[in-house]
């Protein structure tokens, strides 16, 4: 399967502590419709020995990218594909390639592992030297306008695994995100603001947040 560059979007972040549903106001009050069906996102990221990608994004520089592998539901059940998301200030662009299906979790780590992984044509074409380092799983919900303008994701129950499927801690977080289309920004702006979405739009890498919970754990 050849890669896929999706078009440039914007994506807006608006985080809440775990039980906060106060954004459901925001979904009634915009009409919003559930547009699929709910759903486990597991992604496993890689990055640099000296894990540059967490320290750009810390540092909040304007042009930086993180790499993983994801997929829905069940590993057995799904396509698994590898991912490079770039953000060049504010707009994200993501390119994806299909690596086709494994039947289990521990198939899925000796194919990472194997010195063939970093041998992909996908791998080599991005210059990517890097490592796995942490794996995270949390359950998207799927939202989106009448008017295709704007979609939306809630992420919640999110684990970030130390040893797969049994060791993991729990982040306490729920992900609100908005995506849209880069030429669609001020009618996104101007729809949040008539439909009251309160201010806490901030930036949060699930990535960032997973890394420093386990380095504060000792376990990076």
């Amino acid at each position: 399967m050849k890669n896929i560059v999706n078009e440039n979007r914007i994506e807006k972040k608006f985080v809440y502590n775990q039980g906060d549903e106060s954004f459901r106001q925001f979904l009634i009050n915009g009409m919003f419709f559930e547009a699929f069906e709910p759903r486990l996102v597991n992604s496993i990221y890689f990055d640099t020995t000296a894990f540059h990608d967490v320290w750009d994004n810390i540092n909040g520089f304007g042009n930086r990218k993180k790499i993983r592998i994801r997929w829905y539901g069940l590993i057995n059940k799904s396509n698994i594909f590898i991912e490079k998301k770039k953000k060049i200030n504010s707009v994200t662009q993501k390119t994806v390639k299909n690596l086709g299906f494994f039947n289990n979790y521990t198939e899925l780590s000796n194919f990472i592992n194997d010195e063939k992984f970093l041998k992909q044509e996908f791998i080599l074409k991005n210059k990517l030297n890097v490592k796995r380092t942490v794996f995270v799983q949390y359950l998207r919900n799927y939202y989106e306008l009448p008017n295709q303008k704007l979609r939306l994701t809630i992420d919640k129950n999110l684990k970030i695994f130390n040893n797969y499927p049994t060791k993991y801690i729990n982040l306490d977080k729920t992900i609100l995100e908005l995506k849209y289309k880069v030429t669609e920004s001020q009618y996104v702006n101007d729809f949040i603001y008539n439909n009251k979405l309160d201010n806490r739009n901030r930036k949060f890498s699930k990535y960032v947040n997973s890394f420093i919970e386990l380095n504060d754990s000792g376990f990076i």
